[in-house]
Formats: C-alpha cells, sequence, structure tokens
C-alpha cells in the first residue's frame, strides 16, 4: 500500500498534479474576483495576445527544486531536477535525503516511464495511461504548458471569456466537460490554473508566484499544489532555485535488467 502511494505522488508530482482531484462543486474564488468587469471582444483579444507575447518560448527548459510534499499522513522533502524539450520529452529526476535518487521518470507524447529505485520497480504505459487521473482533453503539450507556466493550448483556442479585474485578468471557459479558470497578473504573467470537470466532480489547481528573470525570459519560481482524492489527499510546494532555457540537455534514463515491472 505504502508502495502504491510512493508511486502515485510521483506521478502528481511529475505531472504537476494534472491529477484531477475530487473537490466539491462551489466555484473557486479567484484573486481579485470581487470587482469584475466583462471585457469586449476586441478587449479580450487584445489580453490573449498579450498573454501569448509574454510566455517564455523555449526549446529546451531546466530546473531544479526544492520540494514538500504531503501524501495522505506521510511527508516527504525532495529535489526535483526538471527537464523539458518542447513537445518531445519530459524528463525529472527526484532525490531524497543525501542525494539519493528515490526515482525517475521520462514522459513522452506516446508513452509515460517511472523508475522507482527505493522499490527497484518500475512503471512503462502509452501515453493514456495519465487519463486514469485526467480529463481525456488534456494532453502531452498540457503538461509542458502546466510545467513552463503557459496558459493551456484549450484556452487559446476556445471560446474563452475574459474579465480585467483587481491586478489582472480572469479567463474562463469550457472545452467538451473540462471547465477551466485562469488567472493572470497586470504584466499578464500566470497567477493560477484551474480546471474542473463537473460531470465528475473533478478539479485541479496550480498557483505560479515569485517571477524570476532568467536570461531573457521571466519564470515562476515557486508553485503550489493541492490535490485531493478518494483516500488519497496531497498538498506539495515546489520553490525553484535554478531555471535555464535552451541548453543542451541529456535525459539518461535506463531500467535495469533486475527491476520488476508493476502492471
Amino acid at each position: 500500500m505504502r508502495n502504491n502511494i510512493l508511486i502515485k505522488g510521483a506521478v502528481v508530482l511529475v505531472l504537476l498534479i494534472t491529477v484531477l482531484s475530487c473537490a466539491p462543486k462551489k466555484r473557486l474564488v479567484t484573486d481579485g474576483e470581487g470587482n469584475e468587469r466583462r471585457l469586449s471582444d476586441t478587449e479580450r483579444l487584445d489580453v490573449m495576445n498579450s498573454i501569448i507575447q509574454n510566455e517564455p518560448q523555449f526549446t529546451t527548459f531546466s530546473g531544479r527544486a526544492k520540494s514538500r510534499i504531503v501524501i495522505n499522513k506521510d511527508n516527504y522533502d525532495v529535489t526535483a531536477n526538471v527537464r523539458m524539450e518542447r513537445g518531445k520529452a519530459i524528463w525529472i529526476s527526484v532525490t531524497a535525503l543525501m542525494g539519493i535518487e528515490a526515482g525517475r521518470m521520462l514522459i513522452t507524447p506516446d508513452s509515460v516511464q517511472i523508475i522507482n529505485r527505493l522499490k527497484a520497480e518500475y512503471l512503462k504505459k502509452p501515453f493514456s495511461y495519465i487519463h486514469h487521473f485526467t480529463n481525456k482533453a488534456l494532453d502531452f503539450t498540457n503538461l509542458q504548458q502546466l510545467l513552463a507556466g503557459h496558459i493551456i493550448g484549450q484556452a487559446v483556442e476556445g471560446d474563452t471569456k475574459v474579465w480585467a479585474v483587481d491586478g489582472g485578468h480572469i479567463l474562463r471557459g469550457q472545452t467538451n466537460e473540462l471547465v477551466y479558470t485562469i488567472h493572470v497578473d497586470a504584466a499578464y504573467r500566470m497567477m493560477s490554473t484551474l480546471l474542473d470537470e463537473a460531470v465528475h466532480n473533478q478539479r485541479l489547481e496550480v498557483r505560479y508566484s515569485a517571477y524570476q528573470e532568467s536570461g531573457r525570459m521571466a519564470s515562476p519560481y515557486q508553485l503550489t499544489i493541492s490535490a485531493v482524492a478518494d483516500g488519497f489527499n496531497l498538498q506539495a510546494e515546489m520553490s525553484y532555485s535554478r531555471v535555464a532555457y535552451d541548453e543542451a540537455l541529456a535525459m539518461p534514463f535506463s531500467i535495469p535488467a533486475r527491476y520488476k515491472e508493476i502492471h
């Protein structure tokens, strides 16, 4: 049972809880929501263009984050090394005390692989495996967008409505069963993303803060994550100490022959 919790925790950490968790149907109150003004179509287009123009544009991303994770009653202090190649791969190595690697993950548009070094086990599944935990509308591109603090593609392509609020804007819309609420600040930087699937009473939220310049781009150095599901409660905080773009990256991933596959 504890091993299953560790595997779920690794999945949630790496996907920045694209896990959609059970939540009350009450709509989340977003910061600054009390003084809203619905924007015209022209104003809406200006805001959407400004958000896209202010997003970090990169081919590769790497970062190192101290992370505190609470899974049910268990507490973990770990370090996550995150590497991404846009459109191709997400790689994360999680180390615990004394720099010992506890696990490693490699996600591509067609597969999910996890190594649990603490148990000498591994998981190898098609990308659709994550849809056991998430809305099927979420794809590999969405995972990279959430990790990088980008607006999700559905909000750009869909019929998104925009409101001006104190200190920024709120975007709301729906694609199929997925309802999204996105908050950006006055500089058009991502402050939070909320994804809500009302049919299954599911929700995910990621909050971004502590923006710093990294080269020519501003990046969120702190992320706060919350998830609750049946028998599974996760709270996580990630604080990046280093972020870099467009550096040459290696994503080593090999499964030792003696490791046992988890089905």
